[in-house]
């Protein structure tokens, strides 16, 4: 029969076992995790870089549609526009002034 410190020298060695490949799996499952919180993390460092192209791109959209309704006429663009009306106004004298000297040659004369 087994003494009592054989005995108990016996259970501490199998604890001591038994705790060094508790340990073992414990250093496992950390370096696991490890990796896959890195994976996760390059993941989701990917998707934050991508989030400002993402919004440069809409900001560039949204910008264009509205770009026209933003736009004003340049002190340029105003001239040109005024002399067009200006020529279209002499024009439209010249055609009222046509139709004043016809009505005055009379109505029976017709050209």
């Amino acid at each position: 029969m087994a003494t009592v410190s054989e005995k108990v020298r016996g259970t501490f060695s199998t604890a001591k076992q038994q705790l060094a490949g508790f340990e073992k799996k414990a250093v496992q499952q950390v370096e696991l995790l490890e990796k896959k919180a890195k994976e996760s993390l390059g993941e989701v460092r990917g998707q934050i870089d991508s989030v400002p192209q993402q919004l440069k791109g809409t900001w560039e959209s949204v910008v264009g549609r509205v770009r026209g309704a933003l736009d004003f006429a340049s002190n340029d663009d105003l001239k040109k526009v005024q002399a067009k009306v200006e020529e279209l106004s002499k024009k439209v004298e010249k055609l009222v002034r046509g139709d004043k000297i016809k009505s005055a040659a009379g109505p029976g004369k017709k050209s």
